[in-house]
């Protein structure tokens, strides 16, 4: 039973009515995407073709998220960007993989997962952004925030992606180390966000 306040609140200021997505598929279109997957990227057994080019184990191919949590970072994201009067423009899933460091279960590890991040408007362009760094006066990008820590973010747009990534061992040593230091001295929260559960790796 709403209370006195909600029912003013939802008087004074209703929340859109959800509608039918216009990014729906219909069941055609969804079973040549899945069939053009299983042309491209296996072969005749039913393997990735990416075994035969050195990984040794049929990788991730669904990522299932907790509806709740996704839904609840979408709602963060929101208030963020309402405080700090940033206009949200989209949603990335960026290809990752886990590593014995960050994975939450042993039997991931090696396997690619995606990793989420909102966008906005920057200069003209859809930009990946940081929301809980960003403030009012200054957005801060998802890539200013990969450099601090020593990686180069090439995804933005087609001209950053077409440069020759800088590798880590070609910073100057002097940049190295600092990054180095900042990094055993702490860490910062992203506004990437994670956890989803994978297949493969299948249940055994």
């Amino acid at each position: 039973m709403p209370t006195l306040r909600e029912l003013i609140c939802n008087f004074l200021c209703p929340k859109p009515k959800p509608t039918k997505p216009e990014t729906l598929l219909t069941y055609r279109t969804v079973v040549n995407m899945l069939e053009t997957y299983d042309e491209e990227r296996l072969d005749s057994v039913g393997r990735s073709k990416f075994i035969s080019r050195g990984l040794k184990f049929e990788d991730t191919r669904i990522n299932t998220f907790d509806f709740d949590q996704l839904q609840n970072y979408m709602l963060y994201c929101q208030k963020l960007a309402k405080e700090k009067d940033i206009k949200l423009k989209g949603i990335s899933f960026v290809k990752s993989v886990y590593s014995k460091e960050n994975t939450r279960k042993e039997d991931f590890i090696g396997y690619e997962s995606l990793i989420y991040i909102p966008t906005a408007i920057v200069n003209g362009q859809e930009t990946h952004v940081d929301l809980i760094h960003s403030t009012r006066d200054q957005i801060v990008t998802f890539k200013e925030m990969l450099e601090k820590y020593g990686y180069e973010w090439r995804y933005d747009n087609k001209e950053n992606f077409v440069l020759i990534t800088t590798k880590l061992k070609d910073i100057k040593q002097e940049k190295l180390q600092e990054v180095k230091a900042m990094m055993r001295s702490g860490d910062e929260l992203s506004i990437a966000g994670n956890k989803s559960n994978l297949a493969p790796p299948h249940d055994k």
